[in-house]
C-alpha cells in the first residue's frame, strides 16, 4: 500500500514539473492611468489595481471597470484571459453583465506550437483605449 501511495506521488511531482505555464509578461504602451489599470488587472495585482480605482479622477471604481477597455476588451475579460484569477474575481461584481467574460467553446489545435523567443514567456503590449 506505501509503495502505490509514493508511486503516485512521484509520478505528480513528475507531471507538475513537466508542465509549463505560460508567463505573460505586460508592456504598456503609454503611461496613463487607464493603461496602468490594464497593465495590474492582467498581472493580477488585486491590491494595486483596487488602489488605482479607488483613487482615480475619472470616477468610482465601478464606473472605471464599466469603462476602461484593455487591448478591446473590459478590465474583467482583460485578466479573465490572461489568466488573472484574483483580479477577476475582484472585477466580477462591479462590472457589468454585458462586459464580463462570455464563456465559449474554442476548439484549438494542441498539437501546434508556435516558436517563441522565450519558451513559456509571452509578451502582451497593453494598451488603454
Amino acid at each position: 500500500m506505501k509503495s502505490i501511495i509514493i508511486l503516485a506521488a512521484v509520478l505528480a511531482a513528475g507531471l507538475s514539473t513537466t508542465a509549463q505555464a505560460t508567463q505573460y509578461v505586460f508592456v504598456a504602451m503609454d503611461n496613463t492611468p487607464e493603461t496602468k489599470m490594464c497593465v495590474s488587472a492582467g498581472s493580477n495585482d488585486r491590491d494595486a489595481l483596487r488602489l488605482q480605482l479607488n483613487q482615480s479622477s475619472y470616477g468610482t471604481a465601478r464606473y472605471n471597470a464599466n469603462t476602461v477597455l484593455c487591448n478591446g476588451k473590459s478590465l474583467a475579460q482583460f485578466a479573465h484571459q490572461y489568466g488573472a484569477d484574483q483580479t477577476h474575481t475582484y472585477l466580477v461584481p462591479l462590472t457589468r453583465e454585458r462586459l464580463r467574460y462570455n464563456e465559449r467553446v474554442i476548439i484549438r489545435d494542441i498539437s501546434y506550437a508556435a516558436p517563441q523567443a522565450e519558451p513559456g514567456k509571452v509578451y502582451v503590449m497593453v494598451s488603454s483605449n
